[in-house]
């Protein structure tokens, strides 16, 4: 398993830990929105690796994940104080060990756009989608 995907499922199950929310991995959005929401984490982007000077030592690697958030609600009131109930309680998971367990130096990451979508016939979605920048070193440039 590379570096990359071992962060990456370390990202998960702190989620998981720390969420009442239900997470998943790489899905299609589901038709129906679960009661406590749902945050999909992709794998994203990742950046270019750097080699260190020499060829010494191994890849420095950057992948920037994103963790889509999904609240549905008919209310927009409920619906908002849902939502950013869900991003205050991520915030606290990924603040709680930036490391990764020491797979990574650290992740950064700001406050998504947001955007509500209108489902006919059912309540609203309200959605973001944050973007977490994971910086860790790989053996090869392949993370």
């Amino acid at each position: 398993m590379t570096k990359c995907e071992l962060i990456l499922n370390a990202l998960k199950t702190a989620l998981e830990g720390g969420l009442a929310a239900k997470i998943e991995r790489n899905t299609a959005l589901p038709e129906k929105i679960p009661g406590g929401g749902l945050l999909i984490l992709r794998d994203g982007t990742p950046g270019e690796p750097e080699q260190s000077l020499g060829g010494f030592g191994g890849a420095y690697c950057r992948q920037d994940a994103e963790i889509e958030i999904y609240v549905e609600n008919g209310d927009a009131a409920a619906r908002d104080a849902a939502f950013d109930a869900l991003l205050q309680q991520n915030s606290t998971v990924l603040d709680a060990d930036p490391t990764l367990g020491g797979l990574a130096f650290g992740l950064t990451y700001v406050r998504p756009e947001i955007d509500t979508e209108v489902v006919i016939g059912g309540p609203a979605i309200k959605a973001g989608t944050l973007i977490v920048a994971i910086e860790f070193e790989a053996d090869t440039a392949l993370g």
